[in-house]
């Protein structure tokens, strides 16, 4: 980078919203305080002996998925539903990683399965019957990772770069068309790798590129259109990832601000970004990582460093401009002693994440709001 921004001015509300705030009411009704949405919390377990319970996505209808660690310290994609935890099957093989990326509210269920010795499967597997998986791509050096997949089946992610020194590209797959190569944002620029984080059901897509060891921009795309583009001349000057857009285009990620780290961002509809209000708590940093059909944002403050370690991060959400750490807002611990990294939030404020217990390991939640007042179904204002 050249140049450091000025700190982007914060929005005068975190979007236009459907409902209005995401708040219980404090105390005796007629108060003029308002308490922020409280959650209740579900630890998501996995069998006797598993660790490092990693979820990654949540549907509407309440489907979690992710990843754990067994006995044998091999990673095992995982389906939560109201029945509990469901492994899902990967190709055969010794030691083969799976891991589970993302949900869509059909159920159906994207990720890899990682044979360290010959390469990445990407799988698409069926909440419905979680056995049995379909092959996405599995050719020779193509290590295609899927990020995300929308209600149609549309798959987004990058592919390339595992044991062949190639550079990720950005690619879409439809169970019609295959696996689509769209490319770099340039073609012509050496080492440049490019990947879809996200896609909504009109089919925008938002991802990143980067030289090895450089600076990352974010990017945006249309399914149908094999090519990607910076999402603005200010994402072209700094340093920003795009993680996350919802089905009103709105999209999130990190950017810088002020200083030269990485905050929580907003994009505009012209790609320009804007801070997210309070999103760092007290952390340098931080990101926002998916978002919602209302507009609710949720992510983590205290992002990753070299060493790993990150003693203060923490998990927020960002409801009608103002964020919030999740841990201060739910009816009981249930063994963590913070939570890390909000992950996803569904259509009904739902959240999923990762934190930390008592033994420093890695556990995952899920949040439900609790309703105290009918006004506040899901925990949104029901009077538009």
């Amino acid at each position: 980078m050249t140049a450091t921004p000025s700190r982007p001015p914060a929005p005068a509300s975190a979007r236009p919203l459907r409902a209005a705030l995401a708040l219980t009411l404090a105390g005796a009704i007629g108060s003029a305080a308002a308490a922020p949405q409280q959650y209740h919390l579900t630890v998501l377990d996995a069998p006797p002996g598993a660790s490092g319970v990693t979820v990654t996505d949540i549907n509407d209808a309440g489907q979690i998925v992710g990843h754990y660690q067994n006995a044998d310290f091999v990673r095992v994609a995982v389906l939560w539903d109201a029945d509990g935890a469901h492994p899902l099957d990967v190709p055969a093989g010794i030691d083969i990683d799976g891991i589970a990326t993302a949900i869509n509210n059909a159920g159906q269920i994207v990720g890899t399965a990682t044979d360290f010795s010959s390469g990445i499967a990407a799988l698409l597997w069926n909440a419905a019957d979680p056995g049995p998986y379909s092959v996405i791509s599995s050719a020779v050096g193509e290590a295609a990772t899927p990020n995300d997949i929308n209600d149609a089946g549309v798959v987004a992610g990058g592919k390339g770069g595992f044991g062949t020194g190639a550079p990720s590209r950005a690619f879409v797959w439809t169970a019609e068309g295959g696996l689509v190569d769209y490319g770099l944002q340039d073609e012509t620029m050496p080492d440049q790798q490019a990947r879809w984080n996200a896609l909504n059901n009109a089919g925008k897509l938002v991802g990143h590129w980067n030289v090895h060891s450089s600076s990352v921009h974010a990017v945006v795309g249309q399914v149908g259109v094999p090519q990607v583009s910076s999402m603005s001349a200010m994402t072209e000057q700094f340093a920003s990832i795009a993680t996350a857009v919802n089905d009103a285009g709105v999209a999130v990620g990190l950017g810088v601000g002020a200083e030269p780290v990485l905050v929580p961002i907003l994009f505009a509809a012209d790609g320009t970004y804007t801070e997210i209000p309070g999103a760092t708590l007290d952390q340098p940093n931080g990101g926002a990582i998916a978002i919602n059909a209302a507009g609710v944002i949720v992510g983590t403050a205290g992002i990753g460093t070299a060493s790993g370690i990150v003693p203060g991060q923490r998990a927020w959400v960002h409801i009608d401009g103002v964020s919030y750490d999740l841990y201060q807002h739910v009816d009981d611990t249930g063994g963590f002693t913070r939570f890390s990294n909000a992950v996803a939030i569904n259509a009904h404020g739902v959240i999923v994440g990762t934190g930390r217990l008592a033994d420093d390991s890695v556990g995952s939640f899920m949040l439900t709001p609790i309703v105290t007042e009918t006004i506040f179904a899901d925990g949104f204002d029901a009077v538009d």
